[in-house]
């Protein structure tokens, strides 16, 4: 497998793996960008602006959001 085809399968993982998770399973900036297909600078400016949540901090360099969240986000469902 080239390089294109390991990011197509690990997008796709991670999408059918969220379907599946509970409401209150945390994700990572990483799996809210692949499912959102947005940079990580545009959803730090939707937090600035009120469209995202702001993520929960689990340490000095660690965040993450609750799935529920995210699929709000997802639908377009302001914060």
């Amino acid at each position: 497998m080239d390089q294109n085809q390991n990011t197509l399968r690990a997008q796709l993982d991670c999408i059918q793996i969220f379907g599946a998770l509970p409401d209150d399973a945390l994700v990572d900036l990483k799996t809210v960008s692949t499912l959102a297909s947005r940079s990580r600078s545009s959803i730090y400016r939707d937090i600035r602006l009120g469209y995202f949540v702001k993520p929960l901090r689990l340490g000095k360099i660690s965040s993450r959001w609750r799935v529920e969240d995210v699929r709000a986000y997802l639908n377009g469902n302001s914060m």
